[in-house]
């Protein structure tokens, strides 16, 4: 019994753990969603997040139960990167010329632009191929697999065959940890937002689009082994 709950209270928080932290790097998504609160249009960001989550969850699902293997007997990851990299650059193209656009219309009138939201389902998907050609993420999930195993074969024995049924609480945990991770950071985003003017917001927008087409830039030719 002592070693049920003790399997269980890893693999749930081992889960919490390694989905805020896989949610916290300064990426496309959470670029995106800064600018979602820094700047106008909106997106619809609650579809967005789900969309990653579901995304994120999948990806962690498929390394803990073998995917690894596939990826390292095959050479998929430079063709996720390119069409990752070519995303995150249209994004990025897209966000500086709407930060001009919104500093324009700004400049013209003297109340505030309306904050508009995207569509819901067109933010979903966003998220979901956001996450899903992350080549990044997948091998993290990767390295969180291999460290669980070795984390258990320590505890437990190595070889210690476990039900499928108690990695679901490694997927729960992952998922509250993201959550956590959003939540905070959409309060820090909103608290800074109340704070900053107009041509603070569009510097900032500016920025993080320009980074965002670096990171797209860097998955195309770093990451795809273009160059």
């Amino acid at each position: 019994m002592l070693l049920i709950i003790g399997l269980v209270f890893i693999l749930f928080f081992f889960g919490i753990g390694s989905g805020f932290i896989s949610s916290t790097p300064l990426g496309p998504i959470n670029l995106l969603i800064a600018d979602h609160y820094l700047s106008r249009p909106r997106l619809a960001v609650i579809p967005f997040i789900v969309g990653i989550i579901l995304a994120d969850v999948l990806i962690a699902f498929l390394a803990f139960w073998g995917y690894h293997v596939f990826v390292e007997e095959t050479n998929v990851g430079p063709y996720v990167a390119i069409i990752g990299g070519i995303i995150v650059v249209i994004l990025g193209v897209v966000g500086v010329i709407g930060a001009y656009k919104s500093k324009n219309n700004a400049a013209q009138s003297h109340e505030p632009l309306p904050k508009t939201a995207g569509k819901k389902s067109l933010d979903f998907i966003k998220g979901v191929v956001l996450c899903g050609f992350n080549p990044g993420l997948l091998l993290f999930w990767i390295l969180m697999a291999s460290t669980l195993e070795s984390i258990t074969d320590k505890l437990f024995g190595a070889g210690y065959e476990f039900d499928s049924l108690y990695y679901l609480l490694v997927l729960v945990g992952i998922t509250i940890g993201e959550i956590l991770w959003f939540i905070l950071f959409i309060r820090l985003l909103k608290i800074g937002a109340q704070k900053f003017s107009n041509n603070i917001l569009f510097y900032i927008r500016f920025s993080i689009s320009a980074l965002l087409v670096g990171l797209g830039f860097y998955l195309i030719l770093i990451e795809g082994k273009v160059i």
